[in-house]
């Protein structure tokens, strides 16, 4: 038998190797053509816009997603996390879970919308100098509701492995926002785009119902009030807080030094680095598969107390993502020039491209490393992490952006940010856990 023919007996005769297969398989597939569906999107949406209101609108989109992570607080990964831990060794745990996560998705995501409606005009005239995008703040902020459900929604379908429901409705989700944003776009501008992009959060909502009534169903399991304990609500607590701090450390982030370059170089620069973000997203698309399949099969190994899978799932799972990243990274790098002449003659800066797609392999081993880290439930290890990359991100944001490098100069903070992180989880991993 040849080393071929070995790898694929060895995944084959492995129970984690189908499981890993088979969420890949829907994963990869379903969130490529979800991605592809939503990139053609943008190309046509920042045609129609122009640069300077794509660039509104990019805008728009990273404030309502920085309230996501704060509506969240966590859940969807708290979900994810018990769920899939508690599945074969305590399923009565697993009800307790569900309302929890469920339920304080519901408060928090009235509060945080109604923080957001509350202060659209001081997010508009003081953050973003631009007061007319008020009323567009505040559409965005009653479509932020379902954005966040969803976010549990997503965890708890990741929780029973049901990766197959995930890439479905997110791809039906997705060609619906990109149908509502092309045609709000095309006939109310900004607004219409922002209406467009949050009705296809709704119809994701709607789908995940019905896909989470099916898998309660085929486990045979009974949801209901009184499986609700006080242990559970600790969870939350030693959990989800410390989650939630670290997701604020990310889109918080982004959507500050995102402010800094709309006010050191306008919306001009900030329609060219959307663009380039988008590539970095595409790019990303797998090593975010991964890791979507990565956390609850490790969750479920470290509810099993098996060590030695954790750690050789967590290994091929980093060289895997390094290894596809770099690819993508370069045929998006020697594309870069044809790829921007979709978006029209007003984009033609191909370096934000590049930098961010090179930052994208830094990105990747993060991604892997923060979900092992979460599902051994170190949360507030990955607090520090992130913490740390958010500083480093704003720093270099300043050094950059403050010395006229516009888009370019935010490409690059994030590019070092990303590296400096990458390099401290490398240390704990090699010094500390000693993988």
């Amino acid at each position: 038998m040849n080393f071929k023919n070995k790898i694929i007996y060895k995944i084959g005769s492995s129970d984690i190797g189908k499981r890993i297969l088979k969420g890949a398989f829907w994963s990869f597939t379903g969130t490529a053509l979800a991605k592809l569906i939503v990139l053609l999107g943008g190309m046509l949406c920042a045609r129609i816009l122009g640069k300077v209101e794509y660039g509104e609108f990019g805008m728009i989109r990273s404030t309502i997603s920085m309230f996501v992570a704060l509506g969240t607080v966590g859940l969807g990964l708290t979900a994810t996390k018990y769920i899939s831990e508690y599945r074969e060794c305590n399923k009565n745990k697993i009800s307790s879970i569900f309302i929890l996560t469920n339920v304080f998705s519901i408060i928090t995501g009235i509060l945080v919308t109604f923080i957001v409606l509350l202060f659209a005009p001081y997010l508009a005239e003081k953050s973003l100098n631009a007061p007319y995008l008020i009323t567009e703040i505040r559409f965005g902020a009653i479509l932020l509701f379902f954005t966040i459900i969803d976010a549990v929604q997503t965890g708890t379908l990741a929780g029973f492995e049901d990766f197959k429901s995930i890439a479905i409705n997110t791809f039906i989700s997705n060609v619906g926002e990109v149908i509502l944003m092309l045609i709000g776009a095309y006939y109310y501008n900004v607004i219409g785009a922002v209406v467009g992009f949050g009705l296809g959060y709704v119809i994701l909502f709607f789908l995940n119902v019905d896909s989470i009534k099916k898998n309660i169903q085929r486990d045979r399991l009974q949801i209901n009030m009184k499986s609700v304990s006080i242990q559970d609500l600790g969870i939350l607590y030693r959990f989800s807080i410390p989650a939630t701090l670290s997701s604020l450390m990310v889109a918080p982030a982004f959507w500050f030094v995102r402010s800094l370059l709309v006010r050191q170089g306008g919306f001009s620069e900030m329609g060219l680095y959307e663009v380039a973000d988008q590539w970095k997203i595409i790019i990303l698309f797998i090593p975010s598969a991964i890791s979507q399949i990565v956390l609850p099969i490790l969750s479920n190994i470290v509810g099993k107390k098996d060590s030695n899978s954790f750690w050789n799932v967590l290994k091929y799972n980093i060289y895997l993502n390094i290894v596809v990243s770099f690819v993508l990274v370069m045929f998006v790098v020697l594309a870069s020039n044809y790829i921007l002449k979709f978006y029209g003659t007003e984009f033609s800066d191909n370096r934000p491209i590049i930098i961010l797609a090179f930052s994208t392999i830094f990105t990747s081993i993060s991604c892997v490393v923060g979900l092992a880290i979460s599902s051994k439930a170190k949360m507030w290890i990955g607090f520090f992490f992130n913490a740390f990359w958010a500083c480093m991100l704003i720093i270099f944001s300043y050094i950059f952006l403050y010395n006229d490098l516009g888009a370019v100069g935010l490409s690059l903070a994030v590019l070092c940010s990303y590296m400096v992180h990458a390099l401290l989880q490398f240390m704990y991993l090699y010094f500390i856990v000693r993988v």
